[in-house]
């Protein structure tokens, strides 16, 4: 797949990971993101959304004055519904669109513009192999979670293709964001591997399914004589 380049995408530092195909709702309160939100809408433009790796999410004008660091790999954005309240703040829904890498800063103030190039998503007949184990990982999580509870939900389909279903995934798992992060750098052999890692660890602190977790906090332990 050829590498695709956007001009001027302008970039927004969050603490979160956003993935392809995931929503998202913003509430945009700070001027300076109000005008790059507004410059959006007007020329029907996404913006990107980075993780931040030192700094924080607003400066105000009392705060640290050092810049937000973040990292250079995130994805684009695309606005999907908005409203603009009367004092000029809005709150939007946008959804992952694709990954990209920052090239170099064309703009720093008063928010950050960036060329940056569109990264290829490539299939694996490697990754192929291991799908399965983590399609069935995660079904069994949530069996093994209502043996813990006693409550029975569900599992959520999952999509197909296997991209997708990374990045579904990915969205899903409760893992901090730098792991998120390293998911969302990750090619697809990566990635499915160490979901299925996670997805395992979990599996290890839950019972087998069909054997609800007792009250008894020495049932199974076995004798100390």
């Amino acid at each position: 797949m050829a590498i695709e380049m956007i001009q001027k995408l302008p970039l927004f530092p969050l603490q979160t990971v956003l993935f392809p195909g995931s929503p998202l709702t913003l509430h945009i309160f700070e001027e300076r993101y109000r005008q790059m939100i507004g410059w959006c809408l007007e020329h029907h433009m996404p913006f990107g959304i980075l993780l931040i790796r030192e700094g924080e999410e607003v400066a105000e004008e009392s705060a640290d004055p050092r810049p937000t660091l973040t990292y250079d790999i995130g994805t684009v954005a695309q606005i999907n519904a908005n409203v603009q309240l009367d004092d000029g703040r809005y709150i939007i829904t946008a959804v992952g669109q694709r990954r990209f890498r920052i090239q170099y800063a064309l703009q720093r103030l008063p928010y950050m513009v960036a060329s940056v190039v569109l990264l290829p998503e490539e299939g694996s007949s490697e990754a192929l192999k291991v799908a399965q184990d983590l399609r069935d990982s995660y079904e069994r999580f949530w069996q093994s979670l209502a043996a813990a509870t006693g409550f029975t939900v569900k599992p959520e389909e999952l999509p197909h293709d296997l991209i997708e279903m990374t990045y579904h995934l990915a969205d899903k798992l409760q893992v901090d964001n730098e792991r998120k992060q390293r998911w969302l750098e990750s090619n697809v052999v990566v990635r499915v591997s160490d979901m299925l890692a996670a997805l395992q660890q979990d599996l290890a602190l839950l019972p087998s399914p069909g054997r609800r977790m007792s009250n008894n906090p020495w049932e199974g332990m076995g004798s100390f004589n």
